[in-house]
């Protein structure tokens, strides 16, 4: 008998009980509220006079964006960043900006591709190129630099500056700030928890949405519109969910399988992180049930198989025939059938809908040279993420109650390789997330790519799931109170409609 290693994966939070039991809304007889909201919000953007006051419409899109509405307005958010490029081009007083304005400017036009130089801080400098220290009492204009430093591209020093001297500042100053303005200091202490680039949309979404119900200044056509799309998208959500769930109690491993992660609510949650919108229903789903794959097969071979085990497992993968799996485990011949179900479902799926076979691709075709070429050139774009996955995970792990773990890891194999402390080794390795951010930031920017947006625009979003699930431990492997919490207002719970 193989001596296997004990892992104690603490049980699923979420039944398939409790998830299948929740009523899907009528989302329907708010369509038309919407539309109508959807119409007034485009009005306001349209209409702001960006000639006179172009700060108003940054604002204005950054409002939009961060109650999780600019894919409704995406097109009308790009007109109205033109709008600003084109008045600037024509100004010669961009010094006269707040640092607030500058600031702002200089992360919304990045965020959407637009070449913008990190020199337009430099009028904010002294003659020794550090910045001015009364911007120290301009807490608005430090939480906007603050914000806008982390799209900064490796080599740029004066972003890196920037991040240092609100380091520093920011946080000497948050007492005096929540004294002037209590809602200012509460935005700066969740912007140095994990800035706003960092954070994963829908999430955020959810937290600015009761954040932005509590500013004295709340535009009530902006907030309404955004509680009900909220709520209209986590219906679909859930309802996606529900079909998980129903998947997986089919499927039956987690009682099959006492080794593996009973984890699909988390899994969902992820593919939720990736792509949102409405329209991706198939995406998340699809997504919901490879992740689930990918955990069982991870814990199959770090918790589960011996050596031998796994050689033959290895092989029946290649093979992809049931006929290989002849000399298996009952486990691992279990884990082999959902694998090769699924998979197989999901390319009849693909087949229905594309007509291509990808089976038949997957098993026959060789990769081609352009292929390779291509990866070659462009392989940062998927490295960079992997290693913030990475490091990310490796530093939550010492949280989470997971014993027997026997795989390396990269903080104990730094500390034997430089004998340093686990505190210092823990913070070289987010030193290292930092930089290598600044890397992803950098080739997500490029225009010099043959990969589409939307699939740069999930890379993006995986990076910033990653941050979320790690943020304050695995909530993957070892869910705490706080990512219950995450999962209910994402995923189950409303958010109240808020009257005027």
């Amino acid at each position: 008998m193989a001596n296997r290693p004990s892992a104690s994966y603490q049980p699923s939070t979420w039944t398939c009980d409790f998830v299948e039991s929740f009523k899907i809304g009528q989302t329907e007889i708010y369509k038309e509220r919407q539309r109508k909201l959807e119409e007034e919000v485009r009005k306001m953007v349209d209409d702001e006079d960006v000639e006179v006051e172009p700060t108003a419409l940054l604002e204005l899109v950054d409002i939009i964006q961060r109650l999780g509405l600019g894919y409704i307005f995406d097109r009308d958010i790009k007109r109205a960043l033109h709008r600003i490029i084109s008045v600037q081009a024509k100004s010669n007083d961009r010094k006269q900006k707040s640092l607030h304005a500058t600031a702002l400017s200089f992360r919304l036009l990045r965020q959407h591709g637009y070449q913008v130089s990190q020199d337009i801080f430099k009028h904010f400098m002294d003659d020794n190129g550090k910045f001015k220290a009364c911007h120290c009492n301009d807490g608005k204009g430090m939480l906007s630099l603050h914000e806008a430093s982390y799209l900064g591209f490796e080599g740029e020093n004066i972003l890196d500056d920037a991040k240092s001297f609100i380091g520093i500042h920011l946080r000497h100053h948050l007492g005096k700030i929540n004294i002037i303005d209590p809602s200012l200091a509460e935005q700066v202490n969740h912007a140095l928890e994990l800035p706003l680039h960092r954070r994963m949309l829908r999430l955020e979404a959810r937290e600015y949405i009761e954040a932005y119900a509590r500013r004295l200044d709340a535009n009530h056509v902006l907030l309404e519109l955004a509680v009900l799309d909220f709520n209209m998208v986590q219906s679909t959500h859930l309802s996606e969910l529900q079909d998980m769930s129903r998947w997986w109690r089919y499927m039956g491993l987690a009682n099959k399988l006492s080794f593996i992660r009973d984890r699909i609510v988390e899994n969902f949650f992820c593919s939720v992180g990736m792509v949102f919108e409405p329209q991706f229903s198939n995406f998340r789903k699809g997504m919901t049930k490879l992740i689930a794959l990918i955990v069982i097969i991870d814990d199959v071979y770090d918790m589960y198989g011996s050596l031998k085990e796994l050689e033959q497992f290895t092989e029946a993968i290649e093979r992809w025939s049931m006929d290989a799996i002849e000399n298996l485990s009952d486990c691992l011949k279990l884990c082999f059938q959902a694998l090769y179900s699924t998979v197989n479902e999901m390319a009849y799926d693909n087949f229905k809908e594309q007509g291509v076979n990808t089976i038949s691709q997957l098993k026959k075709a060789n990769i081609t040279k352009q292929a390779l070429d291509c990866f070659d050139q462009h392989n940062d774009l998927f490295y960079h993420p992997s290693i913030i996955f990475r490091l990310c995970n490796d530093l939550a792990s010492s949280s989470a109650d997971l014993k027997g773990d026997i795989t390396a890891k990269s903080i104990p194999c730094y500390m034997n390789e430089t004998k340093l402390s686990e505190e210092l080794a823990c913070e070289q390795m987010r030193n290292l997330i930092d930089e290598t951010w600044k890397k992803m930031n950098k080739g997500l920017a490029s225009n010099n790519t043959p990969f589409s947006r939307p699939l740069m625009d999930i890379i993006l979003n995986l990076v910033r799931t990653t941050h979320c699930i790690y943020q304050y431990g695995d909530a993957h492997g070892a869910p705490d109170n706080k990512s219950k919490i995450r999962v209910l207002k994402l995923l189950f719970e409303p958010v109240s409609l808020i009257k005027e």
